[in-house]
């Protein structure tokens, strides 16, 4: 196995010990708005299930074409399409009334299902994800902009600039830029700027999930 897969499979196991450390500390909160907080759990789960059969996948299984590898990429590439559908429920609860807010999350539900539908039966590249992913990053942001707005909390502005690194480690995983070719490629680079800008959204999400409904919501 070639050093930087190991890297690129460590960091992974990292982002995973992350994502799952935020989910936890978010359950532990008691009060505030369980809605939107159980949405932010789920963003986490998710990039942390994706870490986690992702760096398996690159530590174990990158060379291979077996039937093992090809179930953790596809299990790799459907929870970040699980992380797309947090992404839009949140902004949901943060921008929209409730009917509204209702329909929103349930047509994001039914785009996750026949976003699955294709990365098993068709195409399980990750651009796909990617592209599948940034509309929800888009729209996310939009709903913390107009929350930083109204209310001028700096945690709010914090997961909004986290937004915005996230949409660059992708940049910089489809570029192909490094901070080292051998020892830290492009997806090690990737996995640490994520994880920056993870924590900086995470900031954002324990001030939603704290607040009662007349100070951080609609």
């Amino acid at each position: 196995m070639v050093v930087s897969e190991i890297i690129v499979g460590l960091t992974d196991y990292g982002l995973t010990l992350e994502c799952a450390l935020f989910a936890v500390m978010l359950l532990t909160i008691k009060g505030g708005r369980r809605e939107i907080r159980g949405f932010f759990v789920i963003f986490f789960l998710s990039l942390a299930m994706t870490s986690l059969t992702g760096g398996t996948y690159h530590l174990f299984f990158s060379a291979s074409s077996s039937m093992p590898a090809d179930v953790l990429w596809k299990a790799t590439v459907l929870a970040l399409g699980a992380v797309a559908f947090a992404a839009w429920s949140i902004g949901a609860c943060l921008l929209l009334a409730q009917s509204v807010k209702g329909l929103v999350v349930k047509a994001a539900l039914v785009e996750f299902l026949v976003y699955s539908a294709y990365v098993v039966a068709v195409d399980d590249h990750f651009w796909v994800a990617i592209a599948n992913y940034l509309p929800s990053v888009i729209f996310l942001g939009a709903a913390f902009a107009v929350r930083f707005r109204r209310l001028s909390a700096t945690p709010i502005l914090i997961g909004l600039l986290g937004l915005g690194v996230t949409v660059a480690a992708a940049a910089i995983q489809r570029s192909g830029l490094s901070l080292h070719p051998t020892y830290f490629n492009h997806n090690a680079t990737y996995h640490l700027v994520q994880a920056i800008g993870l924590f900086m959204i995470f900031r954002a999400a324990i001030f939603f999930s704290r607040k009662p409904l007349q100070e951080a919501g609609s």
